[in-house]
């Protein structure tokens, strides 16, 4: 009896270390998000909008307890991303052929909260690409149909270029007209990462 109690202190010591040190909640949603895309959704073509649900915890909301913290709307999109990249397939074309991805600069539009325990989803579409880049956009669409927050995000390609990876991308054939947001976008990252050359 003594023996169990010690190993059930001793779980429960863990499990708290690994809260208090570690974002566990991210991990196991994240290992959640790879098994469904994986194993239970079917796959989608590049060009096609992919869907996934979320819902606003008091894991989630701001000091106000009302509604979500802003840098949480960031924290979802990486399980968008995720799983975009599984269903399309685009993630596993960048690793068979030596490359890899790495989230570059986001641009965020927050339109109305997204309230405690309302359900949203997070539609992502890849819009545009270029030399070393990939451009998506992400809505967050409350079940009223209210697009609450309107994201660009701009992913770097690493050791690979985009017209390589395109030509093994069913879909990917044609590429689409830059968007007017992101061509603005792009000149503003431009000028920007002038000005700090020019500082160092």
């Amino acid at each position: 009896m003594l023996v169990l109690c010690i190993i059930f202190v001793t779980a429960i010591v863990i499990v708290t270390l690994f809260y208090v040190f570690c974002d566990v909640n991210y991990f196991i949603r994240m290992g959640l998000t790879v098994l469904i895309s994986k194993i239970f959704q079917k796959k989608s073509g590049i060009k096609d909008p992919i869907t996934i649900y979320g819902f606003c915890t008091t894991q989630d909301v701001d000091f106000l307890l009302n509604h979500m913290n802003n840098a949480r709307y960031i924290r979802e999109l990486d399980f968008a991303r995720v799983n975009f990249y599984i269903r399309t397939g685009i993630y596993a074309h960048i690793k068979a052929i030596g490359g890899d991805v790495l989230q570059g600069a986001t641009n965020i539009r927050y339109r109305r909260t997204i309230s405690i325990f309302k359900a949203y989803k997070i539609e992502t579409k890849l819009t545009y690409w270029e030399d070393k880049s990939l451009f998506f956009e992400h809505k967050f669409i409350t079940f009223d149909g209210f697009v609450r927050t309107v994201v660009l995000s701009r992913q770097n390609l690493i050791n690979v270029d985009a017209e390589t990876l395109m030509k093994s991308i069913p879909g990917a054939e044609s590429k689409p007209e830059c968007p007017e947001e992101i061509k603005h976008w792009i000149q503003a990252m431009e000028v920007s990462s002038a000005k700090l050359r020019h500082k160092n």
